[in-house]
């Protein structure tokens, strides 16, 4: 999980959408690790160093966790809506 954040702050805008894409997967398949891909999510939309396409992907991404997980992860609603000045898609 620590390598596809990593990624996700990259340089590269198609890789980092990949990064957080396949997060978002793993979240939704493996119910194990959707706490932590959330965490993931969080820390991501946190970091200072956010790009506008990190914001926009993780609420993409989010929104199928919300699907999948009703009621769970409520908390990063807060935050995603800090930061929905940025969001153009």
């Amino acid at each position: 999980m620590a390598e596809l954040k990593d990624y996700a702050l990259e340089v590269d805008i198609t890789l980092a959408r990949k990064a957080i894409s396949a997060m978002g997967r793993i979240a939704i398949k493996l119910e194990d690790a959707s706490e932590r891909c959330v965490l993931c999510f969080h820390e991501l939309i946190r970091t200072k160093v956010a790009a506008q396409f990190v914001i926009e992907e993780t609420v993409i991404v989010i929104r199928d966790i919300f699907r999948q997980y009703p009621n769970r992860y409520e908390s990063i609603i807060k935050d995603l809506c800090s930061h929905l000045k940025q969001l153009d898609n």
